[in-house]
């Protein structure tokens, strides 16, 4: 009597190995391609879906790899852009820092207006 198991055992169990194998293989391979090819139709839909679509899918793969989600919505929404749209986009920035030293100035005169009439107020009330 041997202790060991005998050779048909051994082969049904290679045997059954190598179909577990198979099938993961192949059922991680099916898995895969879906998720490619899910892919594909999110990249293609921001490409031609406006920059709505661009920002929901740029947030979303950014949230989905683990970074900054908002930051994604704005890169998919600005890569979704049309070339004129960035440019005016580009302009429309050059020209809010250009203007930001007038705003600020303008927001501390209209500060100053506002302390200096209510202070008025506060002692034509005495």
């Amino acid at each position: 009597m041997s202790a060991g198991p005998s050779e048909p055992t051994v082969q049904l169990r290679e045997s059954l190995r190598e179909l577990l194998v198979a099938l993961l293989d192949r059922g991680f391979g099916i898995a895969l391609d879906t998720v490619e090819k899910l892919s594909r139709t999110f990249d293609e839909m921001a490409a031609r879906g406006g920059y709505t679509v661009g920002a929901l899918v740029g947030g979303t793969h950014a949230a989905v790899s683990g970074r900054n989600p908002v930051l994604g919505a704005i890169t998919g929404a600005v890569s979704a852009l049309s070339p004129g749209a960035k440019a005016a986009v580009i302009a429309l920035l050059i020209l809010a820092l250009l203007l930001l030293p007038v705003t600020v100035v303008l927001v501390l005169l209209f500060l100053i207006v506002v302390a200096v009439v209510a202070v008025a107020r506060s002692r034509s009330a005495n």
